[in-house]
């Protein structure tokens, strides 16, 4: 990273503008791989008896000041499965704040709900359940992150909660610099 910084700072005086762009976004991209390293340790080993699968854990990033950084773990034992996404996604959050603003209520063409609005640990939710794909529960975490639990084989709407309460997300929050 300060390579980075420095290199953006002799082409930015140079008037080498698009080579201090390019400095700085790589500077960017070395700190949001850091900060979705420390969320990754920061994340539990096990959550409802299904072990962490650590060899699965993804941390991507574009570079472009926190816009595209996505975090990944997933837990299993057998059939059951818990992917944990964390994200800072403008457009994945546009659609879950477009939702919680107008009342939580989302139907389908076949008349049934697949949305409705719940709280973990004190935040706002939105958790639907398909029945090819199981339950999505996800919390949007301030004004640009979000995350997220997808639940293979959880029975019931309190088992994937149970699971998203094993998470510190007032520390995930901290780390991304959300309120």
């Amino acid at each position: 990273m300060n390579k980075n910084l420095g290199d953006a700072e002799t082409a930015y005086k140079g008037n080498n503008y698009g080579e201090a762009r390019y400095a700085l976004q790589q500077a960017m991209l070395g700190v949001e791989m850091e900060i979705g390293k420390k969320i990754l340790i920061s994340l539990p080993e096990t959550v409802s008896g299904l072990k962490s699968i650590k060899e699965d854990d993804k941390v991507t990033s574009t570079g472009w000041g926190w816009v595209g950084l996505t975090i990944q773990r997933k837990y299993g034992e057998g059939d059951k499965q818990l992917t944990t996404t964390i994200a800072n996604n403008s457009l994945w959050m546009t659609a879950i704040n477009l939702y919680l603003a107008n009342g939580g209520y989302a139907q389908s063409t076949d008349n049934q709900q697949k949305w409705k609005q719940t709280k973990v640990k004190g935040n706002r939710a939105i958790i639907e359940y398909d029945e090819s794909s199981g339950y999505k529960l996800t919390v949007p975490l301030g004004q640009t992150s979000l995350i997220m639990w997808e639940g293979v084989n959880f029975a019931t709407e309190q088992d994937i909660m149970n699971a998203a309460n094993s998470f510190d997300i007032d520390g995930i929050k901290k780390t991304l610099g959300e309120k």
